[in-house]
């Protein structure tokens, strides 16, 4: 349940620096780039189009009759019923295989910075980071979207820690290297990426270690994310079972 504006701002409000952001697709849907629910209807209908030898453009799936025949396809053939946890990874998994510079190229094109539109959300965001206000934010994304909105409104480079650099990430936020940006799942402009479902069931330790630690120190606000990542989940509740959480 979202929660209303009003009481949003009267309970963070004057305490802003207690908290920490986890920021999922739909933070970076505002910003012109797809939602994990647009990709997975992208890769469908391309596979559907393949095994069927038919023509479908993505404007048409928006009907909900072609939507409908699509997911008939797939149930017929075994695949992940619509909504479901999996759907996501089997589509990846078969579009591209193992093929993980497919897979990169895909998503360079999918969520490149031409067609990031800054919405006021993250200009406030990269504002609160740059003045020091907000000191720690974690996110699902691949995407540079936080990284220019820090550039544009402050001037000011934010070096993102992912998986190729996730060591340093612990080192940070115990030597209170503040602002730290934690991208879970990698970033697309590096080798290592997070997206097919034997890479996400364990997360990356070392990143995981950090987001738990965060919570001994700051309470999360959670934007844009759905909970259908099991690896994140599991820190979470990792988080939750602790004293000082």
């Amino acid at each position: 349940v979202a929660m209303d504006q009003t009481v949003f701002i009267r309970k963070v409000g004057n305490s802003l620096n207690h908290f920490a952001w986890f920021l999922g697709a739909g933070a970076s849907q505002s910003a012109g780039l797809p939602t994990a629910v647009d990709v997975i209807w992208e890769l469908k209908t391309r596979y559907y189009c393949i095994e069927e030898n038919q023509k479908v453009a993505m404007q048409d799936v928006q009907n909900p009759a072609v939507r409908e025949k699509i997911n008939a396809f797939a149930e017929a053939h075994g695949l992940p019923k619509a909504g479901s946890s999996d759907e996501y990874s089997r589509y990846f998994e078969l579009s591209f295989g193992d093929d993980k510079e497919a897979q990169s190229k895909y998503l360079r094109e999918a969520l490149s910075d031409d067609k990031v539109s800054l919405a006021m959300g993250h200009r406030v965001l990269a504002a609160l980071m740059a003045s020091g206000i907000t000191r720690v934010a974690f996110s699902t994304n691949f995407d540079n979207v936080l990284e220019k909105a820090e550039a544009t409104v402050a001037g000011k480079t934010l070096q993102a820690y992912h998986l190729e650099g996730s060591r340093a990430a612990v080192a940070a936020l115990n030597a209170e290297e503040y602002p730290l940006y934690v991208k879970l799942h990698g970033d697309f402009r590096y080798d290592a990426l997070k997206n097919l479902s034997d890479d996400l069931k364990s997360q990356d330790e070392e990143l995981g270690k950090c987001l738990v630690a965060a919570s001994n120190r700051f309470g999360f606000i959670v934007a844009g994310y759905s909970g259908r990542d099991e690896s994140v989940m599991k820190l979470f509740r990792a988080a939750c079972e602790l004293p000082n959480a």
